[in-house]
This record gives C-alpha cells, structure tokens and sequence, in this order.
C-alpha cells in the first residue's frame, strides 16, 4: 500500500467537518468504540496482513488530527470568548 497516498488521504479527511467526530469524542469510550468498528471492518477487507494495518495506522492518525482540531477550536472559542467579555 503507497503510505504517501495514506497520508494525503489522512490529511483532506482530518481538514473535514469535525462535529461527528466530536459527538463521538465526547461519549464515554466514543473513540474507542469508533477505532474498534473500524478495526472489525478493516480486518475483514480482502486485502493482505499489511495492507490492513496500514489502513487501521492511517485511520488512527486521521482521528488524531481530528481530534487535535476540535482542542484547537475549543481553545479558539475560549480565547475569543475571553477577548470579547
């Protein structure tokens, strides 16, 4: 599998709308549950041993980025908020 591909793939997704992924994050165990589904779905491909789990790390990274989004957005709100109170 071409990781360069995987990482530019990773990159557009983590550029996306994050609010899904936030109404995940922001359940008990919400990332946990959504890297275990994807994990099940990965496996399952008919794609070799390696394929997969370069899929499951691209993946992975993806929710990471997104993830640091929603702390960067969260961050922006709470300074705004205190620029202009």
């Amino acid at each position: 599998m071409d990781i360069e591909k995987l990482d530019q793939i990773v990159n557009i997704i983590s550029k996306g709308d994050t609010s899904a992924a936030e109404a995940l994050f922001n359940k008990p165990g919400g990332r946990k549950f959504l890297e275990s589904v994807v994990l099940m779905v990965v496996c399952n491909l008919p794609y070799v041993h390696e394929d997969k789990e370069d899929l499951f790390i691209a993946f992975h990274k993806a929710l990471d980025k997104i993830e640091n989004r929603i702390k960067h957005q969260k961050q922006g709100q709470k300074i705004l908020m205190q620029a202009y109170s």
